[in-house]
């Protein structure tokens, strides 16, 4: 642009009006000062910067922000901004009214690639717990460079079209620019279901034709110089040279042709090969629009080469969303090994592929998933953490990509007879610092070396690979934690690993001392509809009910066990019906029907499991009698191998 935009809409009412608009309706936009301090937002949500709502924007770096800012005022283009959250968007300067620089910011996607230990210290910053905050960093979109750099281009179409002082383009050349961005946006979606050149010919004739017009774009083969366009129904029928494409002033029988009509003709250039042209004929391209036809053809080149390849791989290498959303589902490491495993091997041809993770003490890595691989081996296999071509991969963290083990210099070791070919793969599964694992690949199907193209596709699958195995990891450490804890952390009460060994105590007590022991079951008759402080006050009503020595502990989130020492059954009944009758005070909406189930030890069980089992089933009988009811167990255990001391 020869000059900035001037804005005199204020920022709410010009924000609404471009949210409105077509091309920006998938992404957030806001508005800010040339300090970069927000004027206006799109959504209170949005993942935008300098959004106190947003969870993933860290206050912190809102003064690097406005210095970057305000060092590249010299720019009115569009730009790219990528935010240390790994956050993306594209930068849109323009002025206000009174003269001074402001931004529209357009994005509040994500990139492929999370910043683990950032979202980490932002958990730690909002005070948000961690796992949540990472679902919710997955459900936030993803957007290409191209498709953010064409959002900003239609923004600042928009904002030229109703800048009154800024009259530097016609009416034609606006309808032009809307109808580009229009044909990139949509540029993926038509392209995707051509097959073949034709198909694609066809596909980008729908795209261009709103733009150009009917017989106003043609897609050419390397070599081919026929095009079908209406702007060469004028030229002689037999030139003595090809026309030139680059000119609007050529004549037919002495008289000129329409001088407002262009022929633009854009080579298809991809990995150092022309693959075609593609020629459009029109109104003069501006240099926005110009712009905007390369983005376009950049496109083109890329899907030219994926048909071109078809066979070879896959269209995309990432995982999809709905993948990654079945694999956060896994909870079972083993199982979550394998599911990647396969999924690697569908994305590059292996024969033998290995998935390894380091032990806990980091010094060995043992082999949780494999394919085509004796089974019986690799059961208990482990190999130390600093040896063999895993270990080395692992050490230095690069990937290894071997096109021949005995001749890389590379490997120090011999191959294995196991390995029918001398190629392979190996990479290490890390989030930022931390190193996990490695997955290796060997043996390609079609008997040919590992190539740069796979180790790119398998690096691209073991970026999320390796943050699904850590989150898993994480959730079955705090799992551990928890389990380990003698008190849960929402009631205060015992927890269901602490309560068992109170029970273990309290039983052997019983045994020698020849006393009863009463386990009581407590439940809501409607779990769903009680919320944490119901449960919490339930909890607290137990604590109140019971003796000091009598032990309180939750079992599951809606169940809680008491163990009263030498009581009798018709105690623990009297005892349980108390809490009934403080539902019928006037605070009975504190507390919804609960139910109880009581079982004697030893009569109605002799270990935990077993007691568990029969008070379960007493509960069982007083919800099915209409909720706020105590039932006893009615059966007894057979208890021959009790011996009393």
């Amino acid at each position: 642009m020869s000059a900035p935009l001037t804005i005199a809409e204020p920022p709410e009412k010009l924000l609404k009006r471009l949210a409105e608009a077509k091309g920006l309706e998938s992404f957030e936009l806001a508005l800010y000062d040339r300090q970069f301090l927000l004027l206006a937002i799109s959504t209170p949500q949005a993942a935008l910067c300098g959004n106190l709502d947003n969870p993933f924007c860290n206050p912190a770096c809102h003064a690097k922000r406005a210095a970057k800012l305000a060092a590249a005022e010299a720019e009115d283009e569009p730009r790219l901004i990528h935010c240390p959250g790994s956050l993306q968007h594209c930068l849109v300067p323009c002025r206000n009214a009174d003269g001074q620089r402001i931004y529209l910011l357009i994005g509040g996607g994500r990139e492929p690639q999370i910043n683990l230990p950032y979202l980490e210290e932002l958990a730690c910053l909002n005070q948000l717990a961690a796992f949540p905050l990472l679902e919710q960093w997955n459900k936030l979109r993803q957007f290409k460079a191209s498709e953010l750099l064409a959002a900003g281009r239609a923004a600042q179409s928009l904002l030229i079209s109703c800048d009154a002082s800024s009259p530097e383009a016609s009416n034609d050349s606006f309808v032009l620019s809307e109808a580009l961005i229009d044909a990139l946006l949509q540029a993926d979606s038509a392209m995707a279901s051509a097959t073949d050149q034709q198909s694609l010919s066809e596909a980008i004739n729908s795209l261009l034709e709103p733009a150009f017009g009917p017989r106003s774009v043609s897609l050419l083969a390397p070599g081919e110089s026929d095009p079908d366009l209406h702007y060469l129904d004028r030229w002689p029928a037999s030139p003595a040279q090809g026309p030139d494409f680059s000119s609007s002033e050529e004549v037919k029988n002495g008289t000129p042709l329409i001088s407002d009509e262009q022929l633009t003709c854009l080579p298809l250039q991809g990995d150092n090969e022309l693959l075609g042209s593609l020629l459009c004929c029109g109104p003069t391209p501006s240099a926005r629009d110009m712009q905007l036809l390369n983005m376009l053809a950049e496109r083109i080149t890329g899907r030219l080469q994926q048909l071109r390849g078809t066979q070879a791989a896959p269209e995309t290498s990432a995982l999809h969303a709905k993948e990654f959303n079945r694999l956060l589902a896994l909870t079972k490491p083993q199982e979550l090994c394998r599911r990647i495993l396969e999924d690697a091997v569908a994305l590059v041809p292996a024969g033998k592929a290995s998935l390894m993770l380091l032990n806990s003490s980091g010094s060995k890595l043992h082999l949780l998933a494999s394919i085509g691989m004796n089974q019986a081996m690799a059961a208990d296999l482990c190999v130390p953490a600093d040896q063999g071509i895993a270990g080395q991969v692992l050490q230095n963290g690069q990937p290894l990509l071997v096109e021949d083990l005995e001749q890389d210099p590379r490997i120090s070791s011999a191959p294995r007879p196991r390995f029918e070919s001398k190629s392979l793969l190996c990479l290490p599964l890390t989030t930022g610092e931390l190193h996990h694992g490695v997955i290796c690949l060997t043996d390609r199907r079609d008997g040919q070396p590992f190539n740069k193209k796979d180790l790119d596709l398998l690096i691209s699958l073991a970026g999320p690979s390796a943050l699904l195995i850590e989150r898993l990891r994480n959730r079955q450490q705090v799992s551990k934690l928890l389990d380990q804890a003698a008190l849960d952390p929402a009631t205060g009460v015992y927890s269901a690993s602490m309560f068992k060994r109170r029970f273990a105590e309290e039983a052997s007590r019983s045994t020698r001392l020849r006393q009863d022991l009463a386990l009581l079951l407590f439940k809501s008759d409607q779990p769903n509809k009680t919320d944490q402080r119901q449960t919490l006050d339930l909890a607290t009503r137990l604590k109140d009910l019971v003796r000091k020595m009598d032990v309180v502990g939750r079992l599951d989130k809606d169940l809680f066990a008491v163990l009263l020492p030498d009581t009798a059954s018709e105690v623990a009944l009297t005892i349980a019906e108390r809490l009934h009758d403080q539902n019928d005070d006037a605070e009975a909406d504190l507390i919804p029907g609960v139910s109880c189930g009581i079982a004697l030890y030893p009569n109605n069980g002799a270990s935990f499991d077993a007691l568990l089992q029969s008070a379960n089933g007493a509960l069982t009988r007083a919800r099915q009698q209409g909720g706020k009811k105590t039932a006893t167990c009615e059966t007894s255990a057979r208890n021959d191998k009790i011996v009393f001391l």
